[in-house]
């Protein structure tokens, strides 16, 4: 092959740049689009005041209803498909698995049409028989109710990591403000006013004794600081930072 060959073996399509540039503005497009759904703040209480946000132990958890509703405002079409049978587990749990179909038009652009993502989610849920009875068929109440469960769980699994519905509660959220350091972050939280859960980490974070802390800010303890402002400007003074 000779070098003028080679070269336009070589040569970039002409709609190279135009496509390079389209790709860029997809990639801004995709990431700004879910970012805002992961931003939203999940409410405690609906227009009846029936809990959005609810507790399991220490856990909040946000109900499904409120989860289908997202998914019909942001994505309508969506659907919840069974990818394996109802399995049972030693007759003690029943797992339930499925894939989340969405529809993002925004796959269009670049031929994928249908414009179908989708995320597999799972859960299990204890079977729940008669107290004190034998664990068989007979002595089981309302496994509908165990089958149901299990499947509301991993429906909303796959909802959340596909979609970024419910970040907030859920903990899947990056805050990109005000990101750097622990020690930075910590220092403008307390500085914008984030008062004792802040600067208690700092403290922490440092190995510091609360004692010596006290004795720099001449308290008996956190109740009797005002301002952590000026108590961490005081500390850092002292400790030569």
């Amino acid at each position: 092959m000779t070098l003028e060959k080679r070269e336009q073996s070589f040569m970039l399509p002409e709609n190279y740049l135009a496509m390079e540039d389209k790709i860029k503005e997809f990639r801004k497009d995709w990431y700004n689009f879910y970012k805002k759904i992961s931003k939203e703040k999940t409410p405690q209480v609906d227009g009846t005041g029936k809990k959005i946000i609810d507790k399991k132990g220490s856990f909040d958890y946000i109900i499904a209803a409120y989860m289908v509703e997202c998914l019909d405002k942001h994505f309508p079409g969506w659907s919840w498909e069974m990818s394996a049978p109802i399995q049972f587990v030693g007759g003690e749990w029943v797992v339930v698995q499925g894939h989340l179909v969405i529809i993002d038009e925004r796959l269009l652009a670049f031929g994928i049409n249908p414009p179908y993502r989708r995320y597999y989610g799972t859960n299990a849920a204890r079977v729940t028989y008669k107290t004190g009875a034998i664990h068989n068929f007979e002595n089981m109440l309302a496994i509908d109710n165990n089958v149901k469960a299990a499947n509301t769980e991993a429906m909303k699994v796959a909802i959340n990591r596909l979609t970024h519905i419910g970040d907030d509660i859920y903990g899947k959220r990056i805050e990109e403000d005000g990101m750097g350091s622990l020690e930075e972050v910590l220092t403008n939280d307390i500085k914008a006013g984030g008062g004792d859960v802040a600067f208690g980490r700092w403290v922490q974070d440092n190995h510091w004794r609360w004692g010596q802390i006290y004795e720099i800010l001449g308290v008996k303890d956190m109740s009797e600081i005002k301002d952590f402002g000026d108590a961490m400007d005081k500390v850092k003074k002292a400790k030569g930072l």
